[in-house]
């Protein structure tokens, strides 16, 4: 009597069936993204003044982005720079800035830009008047950003039937 009463508490005479995770219908889903043909994409370059120092990590993560996938990039800030909030955010903007440029004057559609190349140019101003050496007045990094983008023929809107 104690073993069938045992055999009811005991769920391990069950059966257990593992199903598969269900594949997605999605077929670019967990695919990373190509490059796309050089004979359909066009370039614009970008010149932002950024006052703000750069940290080594900001500035390592801003040289990995060439030729990368714009989403991609975005990605990485936001993972990667979780410890210094305010440059994460300021980096993102400064990626945001020309995307919207992008995107309001030519109309192009977020998921067709890729990053070519970034270059961090640092200038230092100093007072010309004083002692050749005193301290430097004014810093500021200037980041040249090039993006590649697909353009796209708009499409059609069909005529309505009445």
């Amino acid at each position: 009597m104690n073993r069938i009463l045992y055999e009811i508490r005991c769920k391990c005479n069950e059966e257990i069936s593992i199903t598969k995770k269900r594949k997605s219908t999605n077929r670019s889903e967990g695919k990373p993204l190509l490059y796309p043909n050089p004979t359909e994409l066009t370039s614009k370059t970008f010149q932002i003044k950024y006052e703000k120092p750069l940290s080594s990590v900001a500035k390592f993560l801003l040289n990995s982005f060439q030729n990368k996938y714009l989403y991609y990039a975005i990605d990485d800030l936001l993972y990667l720079l979780n410890s210094n909030l305010s440059e994460r955010d300021n980096l993102l903007a400064l990626l945001y800035s020309p995307v919207l440029s992008l995107q309001n004057n030519l109309s192009i559609n977020f998921f067709d830009i890729w990053i070519q190349e970034i270059y961090i140019h640092q200038s230092v101003k100093t007072n010309k008047f004083l002692k050749t050496n005193s301290p430097t007045f004014e810093s500021s990094n200037y980041i040249i950003i090039k993006l590649l983008y697909r353009t796209k023929i708009p499409v059609k809107k069909q005529e309505s039937l009445w």
